[in-house]
């Protein structure tokens, strides 16, 4: 086993060593010997103090990383952590490769690995996606720690949690319902991509060749949270991005793959998301909104129970309506999915995550095997594998990055779908501050919900844009000298569509930050009168009627709650008939 080290020493040791040389030498004199230990002590503490420097530079230039200077940012940080790590002492933290990480970098082709710079696990050295990576670390940490701060705020699951709950020790009942906390929010915030949304049908588990339209790599978690949107597979690894930051291991289930085909690599079909808690793993499926119940019962199910009861996943079925795509003998031949990037069981996210401290802590370091050891007691002789669709979603990112570079159709359709988040808006600008929890003005800066509120920019004032040379200039779009009549024409319809999708993105996060606070009233009031009767807003309607119905449901208005969950074009239907049938029962 190789042993690959952080720093042995701290600053208080060396401190205290060096002083107690002092107190032992003789006054006013010192020997060569002990002058020799004095330098050494000293020169080992400026080292250290380098080191630690280096390393709080790395993390300051991480935390002031957005979209627009990420590339710039990258190579800061990237160079304080590659001048950390070069002098780091590595002879205390024991790491190999786990055999998954391996297999993994035998089945995929070395040229992604190369691209992303993970073909050697062992490699001392920072790439820019391992900042990008860490970047996704920060925002998803900061984001869960005030979720999981909230109460949970679905009285229909509550009874459920806490009935399952009741079995647990204090530890893992924490972790269940953060747990529940994450995923709803995630189910609340991402609206769902109807392209694989049905629950009548499975999805591939993805595979190279790489598609800009494949399902579930389009976007990394963090763009997934950035733009407020995603497939299935790309809301549920946001979730599981979250959970694995309040230490909740998570992993996909996949069927009917590798273990009944003579081709080992052969892709199985997506499932749900199973969440380890104590022994059991629960059943969180994306495609729903829901985890999976024991329907005669009304309690979570877990995986054991549902390899075993043909009535749990039968009893998802809608008659008339939605047929689940699984039943019982469906589900036998399985395997365990964990979503991870490959840099996240590597040698340096290991060393780094060991020596980060206070406000800086991460999770940045996935145990491979650890994780494969559980799963194996849970559900004994089922395959684990290390996830492909993380570093997939990688290279795909990094063929976008590269596209962008130039004015093409694609650079001009891609901006058109995501330069409201993408641009200095104040949609994205309050997005940024909303998902690290800054919701409040500060003496320093304004929190999300004025910068929100600073997007509504009115329908004239917009009009004007195209003619009014003031109004140009206030909104950021003034001609260049030199700049021809067409492209600044060009420019000013480019911002014109933005600020209108901006405007109306704002009111969605403002109506689903009221609803993580409590705040119901001022929550349903953006919805009906800003979101739901507008035409122009018709992204965000699924989701705005999904999380109005559960404002009803938490009001005590189950009538309008059901009228809510009933709205047919939802990606989500069949999982918003499921909680209505739920919520029929209870009452």
């Amino acid at each position: 086993m190789q042993r690959i080290v952080p720093q042995a020493g701290t600053r208080s040791t060396l401190i205290v060593l060096l002083i107690s040389l002092l107190a032992l030498g003789p006054t006013g004199c010192f020997s060569k010997r002990g002058r020799d230990r004095t330098e050494a002590y000293a020169q080992a503490l400026a080292e250290q103090k380098t080191q630690t420097d280096n390393l709080r530079n790395a993390m300051r230039h991480l935390k002031q990383m957005t979209p627009l200077n990420r590339e710039q940012s990258a190579k800061e940080v990237q160079l304080e952590l590659n001048t950390w790590i070069a002098n780091a002492d590595r002879t205390q933290a024991q790491y190999a490769p786990s055999p998954l990480l391996l297999q993994f970098n035998q089945q995929v082709p070395s040229e992604m690995l190369k691209l992303v710079g993970c073909q050697n696990p062992l490699e001392l050295q920072f790439s820019q996606w391992d900042v990008d990576y860490l970047y996704q670390c920060r925002i998803v940490g900061k984001l869960s720690h005030w979720i999981t701060d909230f109460p949970v705020r679905d009285n229909l699951m509550e009874p459920i949690l806490e009935k399952y709950a009741s079995r647990l020790s204090a530890t893992d009942k924490l972790k269940l319902m953060n747990a529940y906390k994450l995923f709803d929010w995630t189910v609340r915030n991402i609206a769902l991509d109807a392209s694989g949304a049905s629950v009548e049908e499975l999805t591939s588990d993805p595979r190279a060749p790489i598609e800009d339209n494949g399902m579930g790599y389009g976007y990394l978690p963090w763009e997934t949270l950035l733009f407020s949107a995603g497939d299935f597979i790309e809301r549920g690894r946001v979730f599981n991005a979250l959970a694995a930051q309040q230490g909740i291991e998570t992993v996909w289930l996949a069927v009917d793959g590798a273990q009944q085909d003579a081709d080992k690599n052969a892709p199985g079909k997506l499932w749900t998301i199973g969440v380890l808690i104590g022994d059991d793993c629960l059943l969180f499926e994306p495609k729903l909104g829901m985890p999976i119940l024991e329907p005669d019962l009304m309690e979570l199910a877990t995986l054991a129970q549902t390899l075993d009861n043909d009535r749990i996943l039968r009893r998802l079925d809608l008659a008339g309506q939605f047929d689940y795509a699984l039943e019982k003998s469906g589900i036998q031949n399985f395997e365990f999915l964990i979503d991870a990037p490959p840099t996240a069981a590597s040698a340096r996210m290991k060393m780094l995550e060991q020596a980060l401290l206070g406000d800086e802590r991460m999770v940045l370091y996935q145990n491979l095997d650890a994780l494969a050891e559980r799963l194996e007691s849970i559900a004994p002789g089922h395959a684990v594998h290390l996830w492909r669709a993380p570093l997939l979603s990688q290279v795909q990112a990094a063929s976008v990055r590269e596209r962008m570079k130039t004015l093409s159709p694609y650079s001009m359709s891609y901006m058109a779908k995501h330069g409201v988040w993408l641009m200095e808006t104040a949609a994205a600008n309050g997005r940024r501050k909303h998902l690290v929890g800054e919701f409040e003005n500060t003496l320093d800066a304004d929190g999300a919900l004025k910068t929100y509120m600073s997007s509504r920019i009115d329908d004239e004032t917009l009009a004007k844009l195209p003619y009014d040379p003031e109004v140009q200039h206030a909104l950021g779009v003034p001609q260049v000298p030199g700049e021809p009549k067409e492209q600044h024409e060009a420019r000013i319809a480019q911002m014109q569509y933005i600020l209108s999708l901006s405007k109306f993105a704002a009111h969605y996060l403002l109506a689903q930050l009221h609803f993580d606070r409590g705040n119901y009233q001022a929550s349903e009031d953006f919805w009906v009168k800003r979101v739901l009767d507008d035409p122009r807003a018709q992204n965000w309607w699924a989701a705005g009627h999904y999380t109005l119905a559960r404002i009803y449901q938490e009001t005590g208005r189950p009538e309008k709650a059901a009228e809510e969950l009933q709205f047919e074009a939802s990606p989500q239907a069949a999982g918003n008939r499921l909680r209505l049938r739920y919520l029929r029962r209870e009452e």
